[in-house]
């Protein structure tokens, strides 16, 4: 991928690589507007013409899609944190697996659909598979390697609804009954508060503020590394009397030992949410309900607090979302309603 230069002679240079080997040629022309305007609408077929010109082979380079890849990766690194640009980059991999060899511009819409009728991905994964693929061939179709982005002719595969796993009151009540000690006071907190697991674990004392009944949520931890939260935001959420009391309770545990709120068995902050995943999956065992996770936890905060009414955008604020379509889609289990209450309502009413 070239660029265009003007040296101190004022003299347009077209600087390249070709072969791993970086090149500098002259046009020989003088630098104006309208002529750095032309170059840089045509650098690479100009490059290549000169480059042809100076060493007297016709230059049929091909760029693989792993090749072009693993720049694009390098180069749009700044806009991902270590943990995305390692996920993104163990997608681009399996990529390769298909692609990896094939000259970028040779890739058809024919292939990408084949590949994801053959992957055996969920809809859900494929998505994310699509998001760095098309990050990749839109660079490509920018830089002019490809006249098209063959992703963009590709449907996307159709969404699977199924209906959403949560735990309802009597569930959350047996659960947190059913549990002893620092995991008690973690799922009495957690069920109304909503947090994600990264953020949970995250969760350090002076982040509390007992006075005015709020928490603050800016950092999350994956895999031992801190960050800002999923949706890059700050947010203070109010912090409901469950809440509360299973905090009270954790200060006598952990609240002048350590600045997390929750801790492993060794006194230390969790690195990643799974240890205590594998202990509420144990837990739904014993209680013999269906296997949930942290994630179902939030799902069953969300689910609860639409079920008794709070507002709708305070819910948004709670769970660190800005539109309440991704609560409806992923995060709202069946809502039993009170029918008593509708019950009453009916037989008040007088028809006839």
């Amino acid at each position: 991928m070239a660029k265009v230069m003007v040296n101190k002679y004022n003299i347009i240079i077209l600087d390249g690589t070709v072969n791993g080997k970086r090149h500098r040629l002259t046009t020989g022309k003088k630098a104006d507007k309208r002529l750095l305007q032309w170059y840089n609408s045509h650098t690479n077929d100009e490059f290549f013409k000169l480059y042809d010109d100076k060493f007297k082979i016709v230059s049929n380079e091909v760029i693989t899609f792993r090749e072009y890849g693993l720049l694009i990766l390098e180069i749009t690194k700044n806009n991902r944190n270590d943990f995305s640009q390692k996920e993104e980059t163990q997608r681009f991999n399996r990529l390769c697996e298909t692609f990896g060899d094939m000259d970028i511009s040779n890739i058809k819409a024919s292939h990408i659909t084949k590949w994801q009728n053959d992957c055996r991905f969920a809809p859900k994964t494929i998505r994310n598979y699509r998001s760095i693929f098309n990050l990749i061939l839109r660079y490509a179709h920018y830089d002019e390697i490809i006249t098209k982005n063959p992703l963009s002719f590709v449907k996307v595969p159709k969404k699977i609804y199924k209906e959403i796993h949560i735990f309802h009151q009597d569930e959350i009540e047996l659960l947190i009954e059913k549990s002893i000690g620092q995991f008690k006071n973690l799922l009495m907190f957690n069920f109304f508060a909503g947090l994600r697991g990264s953020e949970l674990i995250a969760l350090r004392w002076n982040d509390i503020d007992f006075k005015s009944n709020t928490i603050r949520i800016d950092t999350r931890i994956r895999n031992g590394v801190e960050d800002v939260t999923k949706s890059k935001r700050v947010r203070i959420i109010d912090m409901l009397p469950q809440s509360r009391k299973a905090l009270k309770n954790q200060i006598l545990l952990t609240g002048f030992k350590n600045d997390f709120v929750f801790v492993t068995q060794y006194g230390k902050g969790y690195k990643t949410p799974s240890v205590i995943t594998e202990l509420f999956k144990n837990l739904c065992n014993d209680c013999g309900l269906k296997i949930g996770t942290m994630h179902t936890v939030r799902k069953s905060c969300n689910t609860l607090l639409k079920q008794y009414g709070m507002p709708q955008d305070w819910i948004l604020d709670q769970l660190g979302h800005i539109e309440d379509g991704v609560n409806r889609e992923y995060y709202t289990g069946k809502i039993k309603p009170d029918m008593s209450k509708i019950g009453r309502v009916l037989a008040e009413l007088k028809i006839g």
